[in-house]
């Protein structure tokens, strides 16, 4: 698993390496020296004045524009955020404080959004502090503070029994009750806004008729997801399944209020535990879920006539309620508890013409209902399960759900090792290791067996099992795709799979292929449902679910689909694909810099871009700024598809210049539309109006948001975010190139300050990790650090040149790699007279940080190091469990081999096929030959490379006789997430690097040392 991915592992470096950089061959200086001396010098407490802007939203009808600014660098409760809604035609700007998550109604006429007017809750968190946003997306995560491990909790005064803390008092001094949390819904057009309390999602209906407030459930549960309408697609492709609340023990209904857009009036819905639209916006279905459950039942609400009808009724749990792609037919799972046992007893119900009981008094519906404890060949002690989703196939035949073993209810007793041991067994015999199974233990705990259920027939049709556990169903529900991966159980080779053909109506399998390899090397079942498509001997494959073949594709050409750039051991995937076309008859591949069409049935493949891109080496890629309208019926044309009969969009990118914009594809001609010395977001269309709403970057230009016409070339800036900027001194960026010793063309990004003369020769920071020279025109926000991977944007303004080198890895070479195109970037630089080659720095985080141990430990070019979270002993670290300790416990819990042989680690053999090469390439080994300073920090609780990396560098440095110092941060993970703890990194950062590349004095800590019983009195 990539230390570069996810926040989760070794990518907390990302946040600070989103920098931005300029270009040498001929981008202009953003201020002139004499501009800048007038300027401020950022300083760490400047960068709370920087704000973000966030939940952008465009009106279907293009005339009305909503986004989230609040701040940054502060903690989460203080981020200030404010909602703006911006009138396009008349300018008019709508400021709403504490305001976050807008969404508006597909008609534009309304918009709704959260408002909660105490920051002490926290915003955007999991669970009941941060809540699910209007529309059911979740607000997106924020760092937390954790509390501070040094200070003693504080105990609050005892109360006497019988009486109240004064908190909870009435009465003068009584602490006020907080303000409850809010949704609002705004008329756009009068300015009219109502409000209702304790609302955890809201869904507009798509025809904009209607708005489905669902309230917070005990302990924050949001009810599941919202947004415009019901079409929203829910985990596993069930189409109509918005608003589905987790399933969980006892009743999860809670109070929905219906509101009529069209008259003002609204109704309370009691009790409701899933509530969904179809996808037509014409019916809305519900059910309720009450804890006492006599009034139980499946119920559906027609939007035109405003008539309710129950469906079905039960003492029982109805959960998973879920629409029909044609909008007329729902399906949901409705059971009870079985006393001591874990899961409960369903049953599925199927209503095949809702809207014929909805339309007559007098036809009561007759749902299909699937019982398996009638079903001759539905497997003993096993149940429907509701924590599964469910699905109907295309034609309305099938319905699709899970199925699990009954098991006995987990023992809940606390027992003590003196009554039952407490052991886990790690035995090499096990398939998967033990870390692995504890880490996935709810996972597998809930894994479920996809299943059919035939509804003309009412037949049980079993489609995966043991033999087979993971079965993916079309699209269209008529064939499936199987995954039998027990043969290729082995942690030292790349995961593969044997794949079976799976015919939903019958459960009959079919071979499709042996020994596959699975992740980039398989792209699964066409949205059409008519082929399954895979990379196999370095060509794509098709093959046909119907006809029962696969063919090659991209015959008549001879180029090679390959990944050139595909630095790592073993097979070497494809460059990916775009998509497939609307028609079905074709697949969309990504080539180096072109794109290509490459027909399904094997027939000669078509160059799209027409070589443009090969011969300009600027690398083309298809984007989508059209919203996918969730009411179009996916027999007109698969959602989401490519459609070449008419206007498409697509990225463009300079291999080698770093430009960035935007062509337009029309009847097999390219057309330019932007291109310019800047980097650009994925423009949004309006849904109804050829409005589009983007962003552009530089080095010196935040990402505001801009609106344009279908070109794009004149576009307006619509927001400010950061007008402060212009008060501090900033820079500009370079961009260069040099060579490694194989000759190979690599380039670097390098910032100047603004006040830089020609001929000066400065202090220089250098880091890296793996490629940035991408990011040449990316923004460089002032940010604290969170680890030593960040190029930070006070060092520009305070005089030091600050570089990323790109990095060309070789297999098993990985640390003697970063340290040649380091030391490579680093006398280019010095060559082109920038740098002073006796004062300048090195500095990684996590994998860029054990390239800074390795280089710092040999390189004699640097005066001064930085290293974060790095793996200084690769031996010890091929055997650590990833992110797992029995003191940790948040990382995947598999073993380090993949990572190792065919991952980011880029080695491609063990430490026992080549000790030599480990035991070189581990930074620890060479300690006695360190001659500059290091400043190494480290998480304690760092669940991704372990908390001894770096203790045991520190304590063989220090063993050596060298200069280093560790910042250890108690209870910290991979990346610095305290704000405090963020802030005190960034200021000894700069401490350290001034005075070992400008000559200031070392500040006590650097010195004499921080005593422990003195830790307190420093902070």
């Amino acid at each position: 698993m990539p230390r570069h991915v996810t926040s989760s592992h070794r990518a907390i470096h990302a946040l600070a390496l989103v920098v931005s950089l300029g270009l040498v061959h001929a981008l202009p200086a953003a201020q002139t020296a004499s501009q800048a001396g007038t300027k401020k010098v950022l300083g760490v407490d400047d960068y709370t004045k920087w704000r973000s802007i966030g939940a952008q939203e465009i009106a279907g009808d293009g005339k009305w524009v909503a986004y989230v600014l609040q701040l940054t660098n502060v903690p989460t409760t203080e981020t200030k955020p404010v909602l703006h809604i911006l009138n396009l035609d008349t300018n008019e700007d709508v400021a709403v404080p504490n305001a976050t998550a807008p969404v508006f109604s597909a008609d534009s006429k309304w918009i709704a959004y959260q408002v909660d007017p105490n920051p002490s809750r926290g915003r955007g968190a999991r669970g009941g502090a941060g809540g699910q946003t209007p529309g059911g997306a979740p607000a997106p995560d924020a760092p937390t503070t954790p509390p501070d491990p040094e200070q003693p909790p504080q105990t609050p005064p005892a109360t006497p029994p019988g009486t109240q803390p004064p908190a909870q008092q009435g009465g003068r001094g009584a602490t006020p009750p907080s303000p409850p949390r809010r949704v609002e819904l705004r008329n756009l057009a009068t300015g009219v806004v109502r409000s209702w309390e304790n609302i955890g999602t809201v869904t507009f209906s798509p025809t904009s008729t209607h708005l489905v407030l669902k309230r917070r459930g005990a302990g924050g549960d949001e009810g599941g997801r919202g947004g415009r309408g019901g079409g929203a697609t829910a985990p596993g492709g069930a189409p109509g399944a918005a608003g589905i609340t987790p399933v969980g023990v006892g009743p999860r209904g809670t109070d929905v209020v219906l509101l009529d857009l069209r008259t003002g009036r609204h109704q309370l819905l009691g009790s409701v535990g899933d509530v969904a639209f179809n996808r037509t916006g014409s019916l809305l279905a519900y059910t309720v879920d009450a804890a006492v459950k006599d009034a139980n039942g499946l119920f559906v609400f027609d939007t035109r006539s405003g008539r309710t009808v129950a469906l079905d009724n039960d003492a029982k749990q109805y959960n998973r309620l879920t629409w029909n792609e044609d909008a007329n037919a729902l399906a949901v799972l409705k059971g009870n508890d079985v006393e001591k046992k874990r899961e409960k007893e369903n049953v599925l119900l199927a209503v095949t013409d809702v809207a014929a009981a909805v339309g007559a008094d007098d036809i009561a519906p007759t749902p299909i209902v699937f019982e398996p404890a009638k079903a001759a060949n539905f497997p003993k002690d096993w149940v429907v399960s509701d924590r599964a989703t469910l699905q109907w196939s295309e034609d309305n035949k099938r319905v699709f759900f899970g199925i699990k073993e009954q098991v006995a209810a987990p023992d809940t007793t606390r027992r003590t090792t003196d009554e039952r041991p407490d052991v886990d067994v790690w035995n090499t015999a096990d398939e998967r290791i033990q870390s692995l199974q504890m880490i996935r233990a709810e996972q597998d705990r809930n894994f479920t067996f996809r299943q059919a259920f035939d509804l003309s027939a009412k037949k049980f049709v079993k489609l995966a099992d043991e033999t087979m556990k993971d079965v993916d169903i079309g699209p269209d529900g008529k064939w499936a795709v199987g995954r039998d991966a027990r043969a290729y159980a082995d942690e030292h080779k790349r995961p593969a799979a044997d794949f079976y053909r799976v015919n939903t109506s019958t459960g009959e399998r079919t071979l499709i292929l042996k020994a596959q390899l699975v992740g980039g090397h398989t792209f699964g079942i066409s949205p059409h449902g008519t082929h399954f498509l895979y990379w196999k001997d370095n060509r794509f494959q098709a093959y046909d679910l119907d006809g029962g073949t696969s063919k090659t594709l991209g015959n008549g050409t001879t180029l090679s689909f390959v990944d050139a750039d595909y630095d790592h051991p073993g097979p070497r995937p494809s460059y990916g694909i775009a998509g497939f076309t609307t028609d079905g008859k074709s697949v969309i591949a990504n080539h180096d810099y072109d794109l290509w069409q490459l027909p399904l049935d094997g027939s000669t493949a078509k160059n799209l871009t027409n070589g443009v891109g090969t011969k300009n080496e600027m690398r083309f890629r298809y984007i989508r700024p059209e919203p996918v309208d969730p009411t179009a019926r996916r027999a007109d044309g698969p959602r989401g598809t490519i459609d070449l009969s008419k206007p498409i969009t697509l990225s463009a990118y300079g291999e080698w210049t770093k430009k960035a914009g935007f062509y337009e594809w029309s009847n097999g001609q390219l057309k330019e539309l932007l291109y310019e010395d800047a980097s650009f977001g994925t423009p949004e269309k309006a849904a109804r109006a050829d409005k589009y709403m983007f962003t552009r970057q530089t080095f010196v230009e935040f990402p505001d948001l801009r609106i344009s016409g279908p070109g794009f070339g004149n576009s307006k800036k619509i927001t400010d975010a950061n007008p402060q900027q212009k008060e501090f001194v900033w820079g500009r960026r370079i961009l260069f190139d040099y060579k490694n010793k194989d000759g190979v063309k690599l380039q670097g990004i390098l910032a100047l300050p603004d006040d830089y003369k020609e001929g000066e020769k400065r202090p220089m920071l250098v880091t890296f990790y793996e490629k940035n020279s991408q990011n040449l025109h990316r923004y460089n926000a002032p940010s604290y650090l969170t680890g030593m991977g960040g190029s930070p944007m006070e060092a520009v303004s305070r005089g030091y040149l600050t570089m990323l080198p790109d990095v060309l890895f070789r297999t098993g070479n990985s640390h003697s790699d970063m340290l040649e195109a380091v030391e490579a970037a680093t006398r280019k630089v010095i060559e082109m007279g920038y740098a002073d080659p006796r004062r300048i720095g090195v500095t990684g985080h996590s994998y860029g940080g054990e390239g800074a141990a390795f280089i710092g430990v040999l390189s004699k070019m640097f005066a001064a190091v930085g290293v974060g979270a790095g793996v200084t002993d690769l031996f010890n670290d091929f055997n650590q469990n990833w992110g797992w300790s029995y003191q940790v416990q948040s990382g995947s819990g598999n073993t380090a081999f993949d990572y190792y042989l065919y991952g980011q680690g880029r080695w491609g053999f063990s430490p026992w096929d080549n000790p030599e090469k480990y035991r070189y390439e581990s930074a620890l080994v060479h300690a006695p030959k360190a001659t500059a300073p290091f400043l190494i920090m480290h998480g304690t609780a760092d669940p991704t490379v372990g908390f001894e990396n770096g203790l045991a560098f520190y304590n063989a440095l220090r063993y050596n006789g060298k200069r280093a110092i560790l910042l250890a941060y108690p209870n910290e993970g991979h990346g610095l997430r305290g704000m405090a703890n963020r802030k005190d990194l960034t200021v000894r950062y700069f401490q350290f690097f001034d005075h070992y590349l400008k000559g200031t004095a070392a500040p006590k800590w650097m010195t004499d040392g921080v005593p422990f019983l003195k830790k307190d009195d420093t902070r």
